[in-house]
């Protein structure tokens, strides 16, 4: 499951990859993932009563990455991620995601 803000439909919207990228949306995330387990729900449902397959899950990240970087970055980010007053680790998330 994927769930993405989608600023053109102003909503937060889901897709499961492994069932053709089906979608969903909501209003809050909670909502789009809450909608999102009900149409997966209901995809295998669909696929045992008919017989067909159901997908084999796609790879699962861990959510941990290495990075290797100079010391000189390092310590700019780790100064930056302290002005902010938020940890390291949260700046460079909220900066990759952003």
């Amino acid at each position: 499951m994927v769930l993405l803000w989608s600023e053109e439909d102003q909503c937060y919207v889901v897709s499961l990859p492994a069932w053709q990228n089906a979608r969903t949306h909501g209003n809050t995330p909670q909502a789009a993932v809450k909608n999102g387990r009900e149409v997966l729900t209901m995809l295998i449902d669909s696929a045992l009563r008919h017989g067909e397959p159901i997908p084999a899950p796609e790879h699962r990240y861990s959510g941990n990455l290495r990075l290797r970087l100079p010391a000189s970055l390092h310590g700019r980010l780790a100064h930056e991620a302290e002005r902010e007053g938020v940890s390291l680790n949260h700046w460079i998330v909220s900066k990759l995601a952003g």
